[in-house]
């Protein structure tokens, strides 16, 4: 029990103001004797002790009366055994909800500026020698690096935040400002979330996380109260650009390249003439580059884009919609790297008398991959293929090459397997056929131990097709890898169509299906596994169980193989990597030459400011790391240098879970408060007056008042009935 206006307890002495007039007004009797008065002695006897106890009843309550009367208006409050905070200072968290959805409002506020402008006076009204904390739910890190006693900069710091970031991700948030807290001085903790309240934002699937959160922060050794400030206003309306399809596999200059906008209308009005525009490189592309879109309330769909890359190098697609409120889903951006040429290394097994003998391993493939120079016609191929033998094959002619394949090569000497595990575990891709030459023992020693995605088995069929012997097809199915997919038009041609007299049995892998593990790209029709797939550091391997020549099958002379062995091949060089798409708050990371570590590469971000980032040396490259991604758009990498080497461009896209705007409803809102316990305001007012009652208590003034109006009564009617029961006598 506490009291907001103590200095009235000291009217409780006026209790003794009935206790001095009882004494003043005592009854003096008169003894005065007479005949029969021993016949009334035993009555007056009983008598005195009734009126003694009425007496002192009405002295009781007479007493009382003032004595409530001044704890009344002492202004009583009742907080259990917590001590009386309400001048002290507090330790303040503030959870500031800054994602994308935020943007949302109506008559030209939205709702983050009303959160952002409630939480400026919020902290600022704390009680002098307060700290606050402000955690921004968007970009998932905190206004500034601690708590601060500095109000005034904490408030001027607020001013300059905005919204258009990331996703909200309450329990996340709770869970960070728990570690915060438990840091802080202050007795009083208070924990306040400013949000609107989207379905998204407290989703039914991670109430359980949600309740684990709340519960962390009761186990503190000062738990905070927990008040949920609405600012949401109900906005409905908006479209979205949710993802882009773009080609998994590389791209090269003068090749055709689709890109298809997915886009979905979240709202209750249809968009009979959405605009939809591609930009690349910042630029409105020329010609037709827009397109107009119908969409019905709460549909999608899809415009489709088709671009031809001019120059090499590192690209940014922008496809972009008709600005709306949430201004961070009306666009999303794509980084393509372009190359001008691919450089494929072919290792020769058993080389012909000449570069361009079909009868050696890698003849159908050297024109499979460079068909217009093979050819003689004047065209470019996108691949240039260089053939060398077995002992061509070294740390150079490697690092000159994106793909190396190797054709029926026996074995390989430790510094070359060990140059090409290098090379493949720093993103170069390897594709390896079987033949005749192949050492198993080797394959299932050294090579198996490093890069074969499989071991060898047995050799079924027979390579010189003798009638009857035993052949195989690939089987017909639909191919989910890029490299395969391409087959799933029978107008590219069918793997099934060519027949494979031999091969080599791969065994199965010991462990599928998890990070690392071998995949099966496709099979024969016996059962065996004719591609298999392992990823290796950043690179992949690819292995075939049969020849790349036509020794051991028909593949050559089919219309398929062209297109089989060029898109393994740009398959092997797509991987990207570090990537260059990315999601908010991933870390951006570029490799780069290892002589230009220790100098310092400049990053420029989507609001233009630039950071200079160092070089470090790690292994044998140099590396750029870059985690603070929570701003979605593009961020341009340029590598030292003079002249400057052309820059990397990366893009950072937001999720699109927070495009939906619907809120919780006021029963939902009310129910999540109750079964959590936490307090719901959407005003200043209504916060001073919740944060009144929790830190005086709540006051309880109005009983007490009760229990003096029972009072007065009570001595009135007691009087009266005490009086005529002594007339009587």
């Amino acid at each position: 029990m506490n009291f907001l206006n103590a200095a009235m307890l000291a009217g409780v002495a006026a209790l003794a103001i009935p206790l001095l007039i009882h004494l003043f007004h005592k009854s003096r009797f008169k003894v005065v004797k007479w005949g029969a008065m021993h016949l009334l002695a035993a009555v007056v006897r009983t008598n005195q002790k009734r009126i003694k106890i009425e007496q002192w009843i009405l002295l009781a309550i007479r007493c009382a009366i003032p004595a409530i009367l001044a704890l009344m208006m002492a202004k009583p409050v009742w907080q259990g055994a917590k001590q009386m905070l309400g001048e002290q200072p507090t330790s303040t968290a503030v959870l500031l909800d800054n994602s994308y959805s935020m943007e949302a409002g109506r008559a030209g506020i939205t709702n983050f500026s009303i959160a952002r402008d409630e939480a400026q006076r919020l902290v600022g009204e704390l009680k002098p020698g307060s700290e606050a904390y402000v955690f921004l739910m968007g970009e998932g890190q905190g206004l500034l690096d601690h708590a601060s006693r500095d109000l005034s900069a904490v408030t001027q710091a607020l001013g300059k935040v905005g919204a258009g970031y990331g996703v909200a991700r309450v329990p996340a948030a709770l869970d960070f400002v728990a570690g915060t807290l438990d840091k802080m001085t202050g007795n009083a903790r208070q924990v306040v979330l400013f949000t609107d309240f989207q379905k998204v934002s407290f989703p039914a699937a991670d109430e359980r996380v949600f309740a684990q959160s709340l519960d962390r922060l009761k186990k503190l050794k000062f738990p905070p109260t927990v008040t949920l400030w609405d600012v949401g206003v109900e906005a409905k309306e908006n479209v979205a650009i949710e993802s882009l399809d773009f080609p998994k596999l590389m791209v090269g200059v003068g090749q055709k390249v689709q890109i298809r906008a997915n886009i979905r209308n979240f709202g209750d009005t249809a968009r009979p003439d959405l605009r939809v525009t591609l930009k690349v490189d910042g630029r409105e592309k020329p010609g037709p580059a827009g397109s107009q879109l119908s969409l019905a309330a709460r549909s999608a769909g899809q415009v489709l884009f088709t671009h031809v890359f001019a120059k090499p190098g590192s690209h940014v697609i922008e496809i972009e919609t008709e600005a709306d409120l949430v201004k961070a889903d009306n666009r999303y951006l794509a980084s393509i790297p372009v190359r001008e040429k691919l450089s494929v290394l072919l290792v020769d097994g058993a080389p012909g008398t000449t570069p361009d003998d079909l009868k050696s391993e890698t003849g159908f493939a050297q024109i499979a991959l460079s068909p217009f120079f093979a050819g003689k016609v004047e065209q470019a191929d996108l691949i240039q293929a260089k053939v060398v033998p077995v002992n061509g094959l070294n740390a150079k002619s490697i690092a000159e090459s994106a793909v190396v394949v190797l054709a029926n090569v026996a074995t390989l000497s430790d510094d070359q397997l060990k140059a090409l595990e290098f090379f493949v575990n720093q993103g170069g891709g390897l594709l390896v056929f079987t033949g005749d030459r192949t050492d198993a023992a080797w394959w299932n020693g050294p090579f198996a131990k490093s890069l074969a995605p499989l071991r060898l088995g047995s050799m079924a069929g027979d390579p010189a097709g003798k009638p009857g012997a035993t052949t195989a097809k690939v089987t017909a199915e639909r191919f989910g890898n890029p490299a395969l997919e391409i087959f799933n038009d029978p107008r590219n041609g069918s793997l099934s169509d060519a027949e494979i007299k031999a091969w080599f049995r791969f065994k199965p892998p010991e462990r599928t299906g998890g990070p690392g593990d071998p995949a099966i790209l496709a099979r024969l029709d016996s059962g065996d596994p004719f591609l298999a797939e392992k990823v290796h550091g950043q690179g992949r391997v690819i292995a075939c169980a049969t020849t790349l020549d036509s020794d051991w099958n028909s593949l050559p002379a089919r219309p398929s193989y062209l297109p089989l062995i060029q898109r393994l091949c740009v398959y092997l060089a797509s991987n990207v990597y570090p990537p260059r798409n990315l999601q908010v708050g991933e870390q951006l990371v570029s490799f780069l030459p290892a002589d230009m570590a220790e100098k310092m590469a400049r990053l420029t971000l989507p609001d233009t400011r630039t950071v200079e980032l160092l070089i470090v040396k790690k292994g044998e490259r140099g590396v750029v790391e870059y985690p603070q991604t929570q701003r979605p758009g593009i961020y341009t990498l340029q590598p030292p240098g003079n002249p400057a080497p052309p820059p990397l461009h990366y893009v950072v896209n937001a999720e699109r879970t927070e495009s939906d705007l619907t809120r919780m409803t006021d029963v939902e809102i009310q129910a999540l408060a109750k079964t959590h316990d936490l307090k719901i305001v959407r005003s200043a007012a209504e916060f001073k007056a919740l944060d009144k009652a929790q830190r005086y208590g709540r006051e309880i003034w109005k009983p007490v008042l009760l229990i003096l109006l029972i009072l007065l009564f009570a001595e009135l009617i007691l009087q009266q009935l005490f009086a005529r029961r002594r007339r009587k006598v």
